[in-house]
């Protein structure tokens, strides 16, 4: 069995638990009546949020796949995992700071409420931003 060191072992967990926020949380907090089941919502808004969900939980799979079971070169799956929840992280980051070209907004009326005065979306993907970081920066010390 292959012996990982402790501080690239917390990397990973850390790393796996941002992965878990972006790949797990949003199809429960999601396919709900504030979003997929919105009554306004149009049909091909709902296709699209639930493209979205499963795209991003198919990621996280892949992602966890390789920073935990790709063993020909867990440095590559380290970067793998990284840079997929970059992508995701990113991709959220986009939608909302060009919310004003779109019409967007971060919540509706009756949907998950502010946490500590900041929208819940903020917040949670922002500190698993920086969880995933902080991961990645444990997890990649390790170059075998």
């Amino acid at each position: 069995m292959e012996s990982i060191p402790k501080f690239v072992l917390i990397g990973r967990v850390l790393m796996t638990f941002a992965t878990l926020i972006y790949g797990v949380l949003p199809p429960f907090v999601d396919l709900t009546e504030t979003h997929v089941f919105h009554p306004e919502w149009t049909p091909h808004s709902r296709l699209h949020m639930v493209w979205l969900l499963g795209t991003n939980s198919a990621i996280a799979v892949l992602a966890l796949y390789f920073l935990w079971l790709h063993k020909a070169n867990s440095a590559f799956g380290v970067r793998l995992a990284g840079i997929l929840g970059l992508c995701v992280f990113g991709g959220f980051w986009l939608s909302a700071s060009t919310i004003s070209l779109y019409g967007g907004a971060l919540s509706d009326k009756g949907g998950v409420p502010p946490i500590l005065g900041m929208d819940a979306n903020i917040l949670i993907f922002s500190l698993a931003l920086l969880v995933l970081l902080a991961g990645w920066f444990l997890a990649r010390a390790r170059s075998a």
